[in-house]
């Protein structure tokens, strides 16, 4: 099958996307957040909350999807959110659809005074420690709506390797691994049920996480999201 033009060399990549992870990999990123959002009920009246948003490589399919003032975006960084909108997805879209952004690095979700449906936070917790993961979980946990989802990705490992899980450092662009059971015990210590979701990511694993129990896909729905794995090269 012909799959088009070759990949640029990674220098070749502009920085708004070569900041958040690998350029090369930016359009799949987005989609396979995008997809999974999607197949676990998001529809264009929910609430989204994309913390650590970047340059909007989500933000860029969420933003056009979702209705007016439906989006929301923590960003550290104003400047990527800023260059989301130059490079990837233009001023009208900030003017039709009102997404609302937020650049506190204390980890609130508060600020916008909204419950949200659902709250995204990919390649966050593989890049700190516990201490600042549990004030996160605990902040979501605080601001999800009835019947709201959390989805969050890790990087697992035996914690032997990088730094430790305890850092209360952000490391970047280092990772930190945790062991499932840790990641478990953080989402019970922020109230929350999780449960391992097995959509694809070439290094982390994602988690799904709610405050009720009966708000988590059920099992057969989580084993349904193994069929028809999207490629990432």
């Amino acid at each position: 099958m012909d799959e088009g033009p070759a990949r640029l060399p990674l220098e070749a990549y502009p920085a708004h996307r070569a900041f958040v992870g690998q350029p090369q990999r930016y359009d799949v990123a987005g989609a396979s957040q995008f997809a999974l959002l999607f197949l676990l009920g998001l529809r264009e009246h929910h609430r989204l909350l994309d913390f650590g948003c970047g340059s909007l490589r989500l933000g860029r399919l969420a933003i056009p999807y979702l209705q007016a003032d439906r989006y929301f975006g923590i960003e550290p960084e104003p400047g990527l959110v800023e260059a989301g909108f130059t490079h990837e997805l233009g001023e009208d879209a900030r003017t039709l659809k009102r997404p609302r952004f937020d650049a506190n690095r204390d980890w609130r979700v508060d600020v916008f005074g909204e419950k949200f449906d659902f709250i995204v936070a990919q390649s966050v917790f593989s890049h700190t420690g516990e201490q600042p993961a549990a004030r996160a979980l605990a902040a979501f946990a605080g601001s999800l709506a009835p019947g709201g989802l959390i989805l969050a990705n890790w990087l697992l490992g035996p914690e032997t390797a990088g730094p430790p899980a305890t850092t209360t450092d952000w490391v970047y662009p280092g990772f930190v691994e945790f062991t499932p059971a840790r990641v478990a015990a953080l989402a019970v210590q922020a109230g929350l049920h999780v449960r391992a979701c097995p959509w694809p990511h070439p290094a982390l694993h994602w988690f799904v996480m709610a405050r009720e129990e009966t708000a988590l896909p059920s099992r057969s729905q989580m084993a349904a999201l193994q069929v028809g794995m999207p490629r990432w090269d």
